[in-house]
């Protein structure tokens, strides 16, 4: 029965022996990841590499819709309440769902005598973050670490299914590792045996991954009624309420169409907050199924967005984030959060909040670049390192996935400091398969330009839009040229997205042959006196850079309203000739009033926007290699 345990003297359990299984019930997890248990797992079980190792997922998501999301008497429930409930928050397995959630674990069958006993554990670090059930009488209950398992269990084999109850927030405090160990009693005589498993990593989705749903804000109605049992339709049509929202939505369908993409755009209550971009991400967890396939869950990743002015300690976060929990949590999604709370009631969200935004994260899609094989990709975000950066626990808990590894670019020049203002990602036809289409200030310049080469100086920069909704009326294609905000702007986004570009090239091999320059204007901001931050800018006319791919060849960027040459946009044509060798085509999107218009800073329908992805066609996050 392998190693005897001689515990009244030594005090501790030896290891068992690296040479042969010991006899007798032996535990075992899916070591080899070919998402089977048997015999092929035994051969280093008890390690954990990347080429080698069982994983469990963290069974966040709400297969029984069984998790509260109102409180006694209709009042609304703290954030953290709310985000504190999942199928792992309870101890019972809520269906079939439920139970393809849980990681296959098996303990042989062995032919014991009679009076023989066993437990299976994990190790006390991991024990808060796993959870362990038996197959007893046809249903699995909960196994807790003194429970015994009879003689007769183990003559037959025991079933067993572990779940995770989280991801890896902070390394410090949980690795995301868990050796189950198995003890069997007989005599007196204690034998163990044991097998290791690691929580499967958070993984956000890409731009390369076609839209499921497209999800804008319904301004309508808001999280609070929600909460509060309103009937609520996502797929229904709703009024438009906001200027020029009528047109965005029209414009996003005609995009869906032409990418071959028949789903309904997905309503979202924000109760009138229009940047979806910022409220979370999109992100899936994920482990070895039969047949080379992978089980997943969807998850969304709600903003660490505190909130200046309004955040309190029972609700720190935005608000229209909080409709993620009653619209999107269920079955097969859960819904988390990570923020700091010593930031509630910090004067520096006022100003440096915003770095927090999901707008301001996004992923590289899939590469290999000396060397180093990202199968799904990369985060990258912007910040600095200091104050103008993202919550720190957040940023924390996204690199200790030990996947996708995060890379920050500095933002602090931009005003609203998110990295979709200059840069988003397309399918192309090359080696990577993909491109990044970035602004170019300087493009955007020269184009201007040759306008006033051609004698065209007069014209109206903005075409297609009434003067008084221009941040200047009246202002030609030559003033342009003149105006030091727009000068000085161009300067500053230059030197900023050169500096973001060298960072991309440096850690991720991002050269020129994987980006694709568009057309771009930006401004100077004009700072109140006393302000902390200084030389910002944002876009003058919308940006091109700030779109949103549908994962088909069919990229959803703002209209542009630039001049006009021979009855087309120049800075429109400019930017469909730079992705015209990619394969991708360019539907343009009316924004100008919905996202763009004056006082917003610049935003566009990357920002305005959201998007669930199809998960069917990702590749293993376990196949990375260094």
């Amino acid at each position: 029965m392998g190693a005897v345990l001689l515990a009244a003297v030594t005090g501790t359990l030896p290891a068992p022996s690296a040479h042969a299984a010991p006899p007798g019930p032996v535990i075992r997890a899916d070591t080899d990841r070919d998402g089977l248990v048997t015999p092929d797992d035994d051969a280093g079980k008890t390690a954990w590499t990347r080429e080698r190792g069982a994983l469990m997922l963290p069974d966040i998501d709400d297969d029984r819709r069984r998790c509260p999301i109102v409180g006694p008497a209709g009042a609304r429930l703290p954030d953290d309440r709310l985000a504190d409930c999942g199928d792992a928050s309870d101890t019972v397995v809520d269906g079939a769902a439920d139970l393809a959630d849980l990681a296959p674990v098996r303990i042989t069958a062995a032919p014991v005598a009679a009076g023989t006993t066993a437990t299976v554990a994990a190790d006390p670090a991991s024990r808060e973050y796993v959870r362990i059930f038996a197959r007893r009488h046809g249903r699995m209950v909960p196994l807790g670490p003194g429970d015994r398992l009879t003689a007769g269990e183990l003559r037959h084999g025991v079933r067993l299914g572990v779940e995770a109850t989280d991801f890896v927030r902070d390394p410090a405090k949980w690795a995301g590792f868990t050796d189950l160990v198995l003890r069997v009693d007989r005599d007196g005589v204690t034998t163990e045996d044991r097998v290791r498993l690691r929580v499967a990593p958070l993984v956000f989705q890409h731009d390369l991954m076609p839209i499921r749903r497209m999800m804008t804000a319904d301004h309508t109605t808001g999280p609070a009624e929600l909460e509060r049992g309103k009937p609520y339709d996502p797929a229904a049509r709703p009024r438009p309420v906001q200027p020029g929202e009528a047109e965005f939505r029209r414009d996003l369908r005609r995009g869906l169409d032409r990418a071959g993409l028949p789903a309904p755009l997905f309503n979202y209550p924000t109760g009138g907050d229009v940047w979806m971009q910022d409220l979370f991400k999109t992100a899936y967890a994920s482990i070895p199924a039969p047949g080379g396939r992978e089980h997943r869950i969807s998850v969304i990743v709600r903003s660490a967005d505190v909130m200046p002015g309004t955040a309190t300690p029972d609700f720190p976060l935005r608000d229209a984030s909080r409709s993620a929990f009653t619209l999107l949590r269920g079955p097969g999604t859960g819904v988390i959060q990570q923020y700091d709370p010593g930031r509630v009631g910090s004067d520096d969200n006022l100003y440096y909040g915003s770095f927090s935004s999901t707008g301001n994260f996004g992923t590289l899609p899939p590469y290999t670049w000396r060397g180093h094989h990202y199968p799904v990709g990369r985060i990258v975000h912007g910040g600095t390192g200091g104050k103008e950066s993202p919550d720190v626990s957040f940023t924390r808990m996204l690199a200790a996935q030990g996947y996708q590894r995060p890379l920050a670019v500095d933002t602090s020049w931009l005003g609203v400091g998110h990295i979709d203002e200059f840069l988003s990602f397309v399918p192309a036809r090359n080696d990577r398969g993909w491109v990044a289409v970035v602004a170019d200030p300087g493009l955007g310049r020269r184009l201007l330009e040759e306008l006033v080469a051609q004698g065209r100086g007069d014209e109206p920069l903005v075409h297609g839009i009434a003067p008084g909704d221009t941040e200047d009326p009246g202002l030609t294609v030559a003033g342009a040229l003149d105006k030091p905000s727009l000068t000085r702007g161009t300067e500053i986004a230059r030197k900023g997205i050169d500096a973001a570009l060298r960072t991309l090239k440096e850690q991720a091999g991002l050269t020129d042959r994987y980006v694709v320059r568009v057309p771009a204007l930006f401004r100077e901001i004009d700072l109140p006196a006393g302000y902390p931050r200084r030389d910002l800018v944002a876009n003058y006319l919308p940006a091109a850079a700030n779109g949103v791919s549908t994962g088909t060849g069919v990229y959803l960027a703002p209209r542009q309203h630039a001049p006009r040459t021979g009855g087309r946009d120049v800075f429109e044509r400019a930017a469909e000739r730079a992705l015209s060798g990619t394969g991708t085509r360019i539907s343009w999107v009316e924004d100008w009033a919905y996202a763009h218009h004056v006082g917003t800073v610049g935003g566009e329908v990357h920002c305005a926007t959201n998007a669930l992805r199809a998960l069917s066609g990702t590749r293993p996050w376990w196949t990375e290699r260094d």
